[in-house]
């Protein structure tokens, strides 16, 4: 494709889909735009595919209508853009800016940030992997495959104009599944990949490159004969097929395995490089104890030592804050974060914490069946829609398949298991992670949750074995600082405000970062100055602002 043109577009309000079937969407709403028929969408998809260079008028009328176009193909052409236009870009008259779809000379363009077409941007995720570090890569090459939903252009197939481009996508679709598999060999893995390089190589077995990788992993698995059969296969298919003895890769590596060469040895899983510690976040203050704890415990587990971090506290003191530092603190390093959430309206759900964990990792059918495989089989039940009273309970197979499924996430890449207001999980969810606790070690799994203390709980037993247990941190932050404080109300109010004001906010909310908040919003709505004359004021001010959230 041609170069990325200079976006005129308003960055954001606009999402092409190419990689399935083809659609418009404004990301800030999730509204599907309506593109018209079948026709006016091809004009479109057409001048995206050019990536930003002019199509000619004639050519595109070509490929719309062959060797049948209308009376006044020029004429019906000219209204598809001007309605592709109305729909795409509807506020470009108020703006006096240019539209989506611009005329130069005799043909169209599209002026879009790369951005904004999904194919774009997985070519640039795919380019950019070439160069990286092997655990990099590869989370660089999964974001490219996720936006995937179908084959390219798929209400286009067959179309003469349509081919070329969802060829040369479907190709470099294949070629980032390939190098997926070989970043994450690269980065230390290899049993694991086993059953996904097979099921590769069965759907396209003249692919080299398949081969390659597959009995490459057999023999780091310390499977030396199966990588050998696996190259005899190889060569037999090849003659096979096309007539053709294996490339010089594929010879290479059987000579290699024969002889044990010491470079096929599987490198070690990467540690984590020594580094500046980020800075905690805008607005996170007192909490430079707690950040460094929870750093700590992302490195760990990502080096393989997983643990539970428990943020405890009453309401209000920060836990929730706190537990999206861990997110942002594992995201810097790479790390995905599966995210929970107890509510007290679905406590009664079985399992609910733990669906909400791992469904969004279970969409697509061919991951769904590689992480429920074996061992986490026996886990399925969980997740499928069956009716209440059939569904799996905390019987150990179930617990030890949700177990085995955590392992096969972690497999891929280390990560982040997040649940906030852990008291209101249900019973299920709970007993799988206290279950889950027990079995950390050796695990690259860090579980980050937030419990509030100074409440009956539903759940006292199975809270307290997590809490108590051997692979638990506490991380347990304090009511603020008067000088924590200061720094919330200068930084809300402006750098005059006075000592003591400060001291009153501190005495009014005693410390209490969410009702400070509250207390703040309440001052700044009511334009009070933060001087000493106005300190009394927080009092009367505080008590109903503190008392409204309560």
């Amino acid at each position: 494709m041609g170069q990325t043109t200079q976006a005129v577009t308003p960055a954001g309000l606009l999402d092409l889909r190419v990689l399935g079937p083809f659609a418009a969407v404004r990301p800030d709403t999730g509204e599907q735009i309506e593109l018209g028929g079948r026709r006016q969408r091809a004009v479109l998809a057409l001048l995206v595919l050019a990536r930003g260079e002019v199509v000619p008028a004639e050519r595109l009328a070509d490929a719309l209508w062959g060797d049948a176009p209308p009376a006044n193909a020029q004429g019906t052409l000219q209204a598809y853009v001007s309605h592709l236009r109305r729909r795409l870009d509807p506020d470009r008259a108020a703006r006096s800016r240019g539209s989506v779809i611009v005329s130069e000379g005799a043909g169209y363009a599209v002026r879009l940030p790369e951005d904004a077409v999904d194919a774009w941007r997985f070519e640039r995720l795919v380019a950019n992997a070439a160069d990286a570090a092997p655990a990099v890569a590869a989370g660089l090459l999964r974001e490219a495959l996720e936006l995937w939903r179908g084959p390219a252009l798929a209400e286009y197939a067959g179309e003469p104009w349509a081919e070329a481009g969802a060829a040369g996508l479907s190709q470099l679709r294949d070629v980032a599944r390939e190098q997926l598999l070989a970043a994450r060999l690269g980065a230390g893995e290899s049993a694991v990949l086993i059953p996904e390089l097979t099921a590769l190589v069965n759907d396209d077995p003249l692919r080299e490159e398949r081969w390659r990788l597959l009995a490459l992993a057999l023999y780091r698995a310390n499977r030396q004969a199966d990588a050998l059969a696996a190259l005899r296969r190889a060569r037999a298919t090849l003659a096979d097929e096309l007539g053709v003895e294996p490339g010089p890769a594929l010879r290479r590596l059987e000579a290699e395995v024969l002889a044990q060469a010491p470079e096929l040895e599987a490198p070690a899983r990467a540690v984590p490089s020594q580094r500046t510690a980020p800075r905690p976040s805008e607005g996170l203050v007192d909490r430079d104890r707690e950040v460094a704890e929870l750093r700590r415990l992302v490195d760990e587990a990502q080096e393989g030592a997983g643990r539970v971090a428990l943020m405890e506290g009453p309401a209000g003191i920060g836990k929730t804050r706190l537990l999206s530092e861990v997110r942002r603190l594992a995201a810097g390093q790479g790390l995905p974060t599966l995210m929970a959430r107890g509510s007290q309206m679905e406590r009664e759900f079985g399992f609910g914490a733990v669906r909400q964990l791992f469904e969004p990792a279970l969409v697509d059918p061919v991951r769904r069946a590689r992480l429920l495989e074996g061992a986490a089989a026996s886990a399925a039940s969980v997740f499928d829609p069956v009716p209440a009273e059939d569904r799996a309970d905390g019987t150990f197979a179930v617990l030890h398949g949700l177990y085995w499924l955590t392992v096969n996430l972690a497999a891929e890449q280390p990560l982040v298991l997040a649940v906030d207001d852990l008291q209101w999980c249900d019973a299920g969810s709970l007993r799988f992670l206290a279950y889950l606790a027990r079995r950390l070690d050796g695990l690259p799994v860090l579980v980050a949750a937030t419990l509030r203390t100074g409440e009956q709980h539903a759940e006292p037993e199975l809270l307290s074995e997590l809490a108590h247990d051997f692979a638990t941190v506490p991380v347990r932050p304090a009511p603020l600082t008067i000088a924590g404080v200061g720094e919330l109300v200068r930084n809300r109010l402006g750098d005059a405000a006075d000592n003591v004001f400060i001291g009153a906010c501190h005495r009014t909310t005693n410390g209490n970062p969410l009702l400070l908040r509250q207390l703040l919003r309440a001052l700044e709505a009511d334009g009070i100055r933060p001087d000493a004359s106005h300190a009394d004021t927080v009092t009367a001010i505080g008590s109903r602002a503190v008392s409204s959230i309560v």
